[in-house]
Parts: structure tokens; C-alpha cells; sequence
């Protein structure tokens, strides 16, 4: 078992200044947490797996095929593969975890 703190990940990010990292990887699942700020940009893009974002905390809009819907800790989003989108407006710091099935990677994303 593996166990880790979406936390404790996400302060790794403040002082690596990156803005995602791999928390977990099995051949069928990939976990990232993600971390922006505000002034932050997410450019357009889409993965070739399915996608869910569970919102940590923070406030900000997602971008989907050009359809924005604002999003708060406690929201779950899912995208079908090929989806484009970004997130956009961060109104405060966003911690998100995404999980990507299968493994992120492994269909061409």
C-alpha cells in the first residue's frame, strides 16, 4: 500500500516550483496533483485517457471546448479523452488531484 498527503504534495510544488507532479503510477492509473496561483496560465490542451479532477481547494473556471463553468473545492469533473480544455481565473491558490485511466502517457497524451 501507498500512502501520501495531497497537502504535503502540493507544498513539495511551492518549493520545486512546478506546477503538477506524478503521486502515483500503476500500468491502469496515473494520479497528479496540480497547484496554480493566481496570474497562472493553463494553455488548451486534451490527453488521450479519461480524465477526473477532484478540487482540493481554491476557485477558479474551467475551460471545455470553449464552455467556462466556474470551479470550488469539493467539485469532480470528468473529460472523455480527446476533450480540449484548460483552467483559467484563479482567483486563489488551486490544488487539484486529476486522474488519468489509463495511465496517463500511455495513449498518446
Amino acid at each position: 500500500m501507498n500512502t501520501d498527503s495531497v497537502r504535503d504534495v502540493a507544498d513539495g510544488l511551492v518549493e520545486s516550483g512546478a506546477e503538477s507532479t506524478e503521486a502515483l503510477r500503476t500500468d491502469n492509473v496515473s494520479l497528479e496533483v496540480m497547484r496554480f496561483e493566481p496570474g497562472d496560465e493553463d494553455q488548451m490542451h486534451a490527453h488521450g485517457e479519461d480524465e477526473i479532477y477532484i478540487v482540493q481547494s481554491g476557485n477558479a473556471e474551467i475551460n471545455v471546448e470553449n464552455e467556462v463553468t466556474a470551479v470550488s473545492a469539493g467539485d469532480i469533473i470528468h473529460l472523455e479523452p480527446g476533450t480540449d480544455h484548460r483552467f483559467q481565473g484563479f482567483e486563489d491558490e488551486l490544488i487539484m488531484t486529476v486522474a488519468y485511466a489509463p495511465a496517463k502517457g500511455t495513449h498518446g497524451s
